[in-house]
């Protein structure tokens, strides 16, 4: 620079020695560096996982205002879901899509496995509001085919450690108790399925005989239960059991199946290879019949095991205990005769 220079002139020279000079441009002395970190930080920033769902929810909310300006101010003043769904985490099962149902339309408790026993005070206390305060008028207890909890109860060791390995001793119970049947499959999708069946099955049974569902129909509140499994196949839902209305209500349960079409009622001791063979396809599909009358025969056995369990008292054990002891008195006597028979 020449004393008659000024900066001026020539810092656009400097500027331009320097990043054509620059043999790596993504270093820190590189004059593009500040803008490259700038442009880093707003990827970064856009990569965020909830930013994504935050912009997603903007756009959700603004469509919803747009078709119906008064939408949030009616979730806002009334929650009066007609539905309790206790169902499975899984994530492609939710239960207001595959019902399409609207937010609040149903109630939803969700866990690992569907479960529903009586010490989980999650779900308990989901039951006893959604009764109590809410006043649903049907709960559904919803499986789905190939439950992750489900194959882990066939598949886990029972000492693995980890909590999960805990949560699922129920459906592990059930497996145990099914076990004849259940070995009796061709393979383990078939075991899991049949036991997601067994598992729906067992956990309507344990809504049926919880405290809050008991006093409820002691009260006479109208309260209906179904177990039903979902299938990932074809996202149909099929009902396993139910309606169940109150405690050893199977009168209303046959006066429903005979309702909707369906004569197999009356039945003292039912048969169900035989009710099977006997189905006709008229009135519907072969399979949606034979669902029908597997999902009868459950509903009268699930009612049979409630009125078991609430049929516990301290006159019905000691009726119990008496008759027992008679009848090996009997058996007693019987043995004592056909010995002196023999000895004779």
């Amino acid at each position: 620079m020449d004393s008659n220079g000024t900066v001026k002139d020539v810092l656009p020279g400097i500027l331009q020695h320097n990043v054509s000079n620059s043999t790596d441009p993504d270093s820190p002395s590189s004059p593009l560096s500040p803008i490259r970190n700038q442009l880093a930080q707003r990827r970064s920033f856009d990569a965020d996982p909830l930013d994504k769902l935050l912009r997603k929810n903007k756009t959700w909310s603004a469509s919803r205002i747009s078709e119906d300006p008064e939408y949030f101010n009616r979730l806002c003043t009334q929650q009066a879901p007609e539905y309790l769904w206790i169902g499975c985490s899984d994530s492609r099962v939710p239960a207001n899509a595959i019902l399409g149902l609207e937010p609040g339309e149903v109630f939803v408790q969700r866990n690992v496995g569907n479960q529903a026993t009586h010490t989980d005070l999650n779900c308990m206390s989901c039951l006893e509001y959604s009764v109590k305060e809410l006043k649903v008028r049907n709960i559904i207890l919803c499986g789905h085919y190939g439950c992750g909890a489900v194959r882990a109860a066939l598949k886990m060791p029972s000492k693995t450690h980890n909590l999960v390995n805990c949560w699922i001793s129920d459906i592990r119970e059930c497996r145990n108790q099914h076990r004849a049947e259940l070995m009796a499959l061709p393979n383990l999708e078939a075991q899991t399925d049949r036991l997601c069946e067994l598992n729906v099955l067992r956990q309507t049974f344990h809504v049926c005989t919880s405290p809050v569902v008991q006093s409820a129909w002691d009260r006479g509140q109208s309260l209906h239960i179904y177990g039903v499994i979902y299938s990932l196949k074809d996202g149909l839902i099929k009902k396993l059991v139910g309606p169940i209305s109150k405690s050893g209500d199977f009168a209303h349960d046959q006066a429903t199946f005979e309702q909707r079409g369906n004569s197999f009622v009356g039945y003292d001791s039912v048969d169900r290879e035989r009710m099977v063979e006997e189905l006709s396809p008229v009135g519907g599909s072969y399979r949606s019949r034979v669902d029908a009358v597997n999902a009868y025969i459950n509903t009268m056995e699930v009612n049979n095991r409630i009125a078991q369990h609430v049929g516990w008292t301290e006159d019905f054990t000691a009726t119990e205990a008496k008759s027992t002891v008679a009848s090996a008195a009997a058996v007693a006597a019987d043995v004592a005769t056909l010995a002196v028979s023999a000895a004779h």
